[in-house]
């Protein structure tokens, strides 16, 4: 006969057992049900599937693995519906990399999952490993990318008395238990299939195919429990600061029907000058059989280290719970790449502002501002492909050349303020401190956002003290001679006179007197006089001269995409 400890321990086990399985969230299924990873994407309801830019990808699509540009470790662990009356314990741990590959060849990344019961009643483990790259030139298709999953599942009960002595709800049978006396795990194969395709500069869409092969993870031998095929396809729209995403999924149901589920969530990220990234998030699911969860959370971001938590609450499915509450950690290796956000400008800024680093090797790490904005009527040029190419050149230390693309796309549009935040870094960087001054000041001026203006505002503080400490002559002695202010950098280009650029910096690249620099100079001349082709001829040259040259294909593929969207 069993104590009544015993007894207490089993329903307690039996009501976890039951409650991951058939309540734990909306579509339920009989393993392996879709519980999100890391605690950013559940904060968004898990409507990550046209986001997927962070190591994450590879559990929300492995396509977003190819727009990684630096490698990324992540650990999480989740604690599933706190509080339950039984006192059961429901969680998943997570650990992820992913290693982008050299010459744009893709990027690896390798994960595991583990979800438990009370620690070890009953265990489901996913070892993934995925590869995300862009879809090959042959197709045209320069902004789809593809990924694919690879998967080793397996699921497993702990060694426990009752196995032997069934309990049928009263007392000990003495009899075996069908499913706990028969085989303890059993392992599958599986795989999924991503694509993410950019729409524009700021939309894009996702698809996400999970469990392609229908594994049968059935423990008894002779049996089927296959999982179901579960399609996931996502709409979002990005910019600087903000995710909008709605992401709607599908799959057959425990009772035969197809279930249903619709997420709408938003992502919001607040930068500060001395205090990091600060980002929040929420969002709202509904679904079949009456589903409903509400979810938020929060991120704290400051240089090579992201944390983060996530909070979901069923709203009508469990009752007496806490929600589930999910915490986890990221660090980022390498230097900061193009799609960074604004937050390593903040930094480098930070670190000139209050001394702790010197002015050029904080400079050298500042990244792009955001791009966008929209052409004039009739120029024939995208001002966002202008501001785009700039953040390029500022990411790759060309800062004269992310000067002239910004003042060039200011003449179309003098108020842009991404171009203006451009022109700040640039001439900063350049240490032209008065024409980063002048810049950011515009971009004040024209800047309505309120927590845009606020980062601009710490940006323009930033500035002035250095401008302070260069005319501040330096203590020296009573006899010494007072040192020399510090040179100032020529003004930066103009789009008028390309010629007339300051000094080179310790920072950029090749001079101009080389030959396949003026080439490529050539070129965004043409560019931005709106010869799509004779600028492409021209960068095709600078090629041929140069197979290497990352800035002419990155040209290319642009005027490629535009002369496709006039027809031509």
């Amino acid at each position: 006969m069993k104590t009544d400890t015993e007894r207490q321990r089993l329903s307690a086990i039996s009501a976890a057992y039951l409650a991951a399985l058939l309540l734990f969230a909306a579509p339920a299924r009989a393993a392996f049900d879709d519980l999100g990873a890391g605690a950013r994407a559940p904060g968004m309801g898990n409507a990550f599937t046209a986001v997927a830019d962070d190591v994450y990808a590879i559990y929300y699509n492995p396509a977003g693995l190819a727009l990684l540009q630096r490698p990324e470790f992540a650990a999480a662990h989740t604690q599933h519906l706190t509080g339950l009356s039984d006192g059961s314990g429901l969680s998943t741990s997570f650990l992820g990399y992913a290693q982008p590959l050299a010459k744009n060849n893709g990027t690896l990344g390798a994960a595991i999952q583990n979800f438990s019961i009370d620690g070890g009643f009953y265990n489901e483990r996913a070892i993934c490993l995925s590869y995300g790259r862009a879809a090959p030139a042959v197709l045209g298709l320069e902004d789809l990318y593809w990924g694919v999953n690879v998967k080793n599942l397996r699921r497993s009960f702990g060694s426990l008395p009752e196995a032997s002595n069934a309990y049928n709800g009263l007392t000990a049978t003495g009899v075996s238990d069908p499913v706990l006396s028969g085989r303890s795990s059993v392992s599958a194969f599986d795989a999924d299939l991503g694509l993410l395709y950019r729409l524009t500069e700021n939309y894009t869409a996702g698809l996400e195919l999970a469990h392609l092969p229908r594994p049968n993870v059935a423990f008894a031998a002779g049996q089927t429990d296959r999982l179901p095929l579960q399609t996931k396809l996502g709409f979002g729209y990005r910019n600087l600061l903000s995710n909008i995403t709605a992401q709607y999924e599908t799959l057959r149901s425990p009772a035969g029907t197809q279930d249903h589920l619709l997420t709408l969530a938003l992502e919001r990220w607040l930068p500060w000058l001395l205090v990091g990234n600060v980002g929040a998030r929420a969002a709202l699911s509904v679904g079949s059989r009456e589903f409903r969860m509400a979810t938020a959370g929060f991120s704290y971001r400051s240089g090579h280290v992201s944390v983060d938590y996530g909070f979901s609450m069923p709203i009508n499915t469990i009752a007496e719970t806490g929600g589930s509450h999910r915490l986890s950690f990221s660090l980022l290796f390498g230097a900061a790449k193009e799609e960074e956000p604004v937050k390593q400008a903040l930094e480098a800024m930070r670190r000139i502002k209050t001394g702790k680093e010197p002015e050029q090797k904080a400079a050298a790490e500042i990244a792009p501002a955001a791009v966008g904005g929209q052409p004039a009527p009739g120029t024939g040029v995208r001002v966002e492909s202008l501001l785009a190419m700039a953040a390029e050149a500022i990411e790759a230390s060309r800062y004269k050349e992310a000067a002239f693309l910004s003042e060039a796309a200011l003449k179309y549009q003098p108020e842009n303020v991404a171009a203006l935040e451009n022109l700040g870094i640039s001439y900063f960087a350049l240490a032209n401190y008065q024409k980063s001054l002048e810049a950011w000041r515009k971009a004040g001026r024209h800047e309505t956002e309120k927590t845009r203006l606020t980062m601009i505002n710490l940006q323009i503080g930033s500035v002035r003290n250095i401008i302070k400490q260069q005319k501040r002559p330096p203590a020296a002695e009573p006899a010494a001679a007072p040192a020399a202010e510090p040179a100032v950098v020529p003004a930066a280009v103009s789009a008028a006179s390309p010629e007339a650029e300051p000094a080179a910096g310790p920072e950029e690249g090749k001079p101009d007197t080389d030959p396949v620099q003026k080439l490529y100079r050539e070129g965004l001349e043409l560019y931005i006089a709106g010869d799509l082709e004779q600028a492409g001829a021209v960068f095709r040259k600078v090629l041929e001269a140069e197979p290497g040259n990352k800035p002419a294909s990155n040209a290319i593929n642009r005027i490629q995409r535009e002369l496709k969207e006039k027809g031509l």
